[in-house]
């Protein structure tokens, strides 16, 4: 039984790689929106920030630098995907070397927003 899984394991781990590339777009995308909505609101600096910074931090991200108008922050990104190749690869100590990569070597993703640039949202380190 765990051979047949095994076999469907690893395409099933490069499809699912490949959707969550393009779902984190679309997640950048729609954080855009919600900052550029925030953006062009009448509350002032202070309040658009705890309020994207609320958002962020509901999402799971941590907060590394925080001004009036500029926000850092980051997150170390779980991909199933990944995790799905490697077990299927390298059947269960795949499991074993994703938990070392993602604990070890996985660096987290950077963003940054500021409010008086004309990109409000960047993605630092790519």
């Amino acid at each position: 039984m765990s051979t047949i899984i095994m076999l469907f394991i690893l395409p099933l781990g490069i499809v699912v790689y490949f959707w969550d590339r393009r779902n984190y777009v679309q997640n950048l995308g729609v954080f855009q929106a919600y900052i550029s909505k925030m953006n062009h609101t009448d509350l002032s600096d202070t309040e658009k920030m705890d309020r994207i910074d609320e958002m962020f931090y509901q999402n799971g991200y941590t907060r590394i630098e925080r001004t009036v108008t500029r926000l850092m922050i980051e997150k170390k990104h779980f991909n199933i995907g990944i995790l799905f190749i490697s077990v299927g690869a390298l059947t269960y100590f795949g499991l074993f070397f994703y938990l070392i990569y993602y604990r070890f070597f996985l660096k987290p993703r950077r963003l940054s927003v500021d409010l008086r640039d004309d990109v409000l949202l960047k993605e630092i380190g790519k």
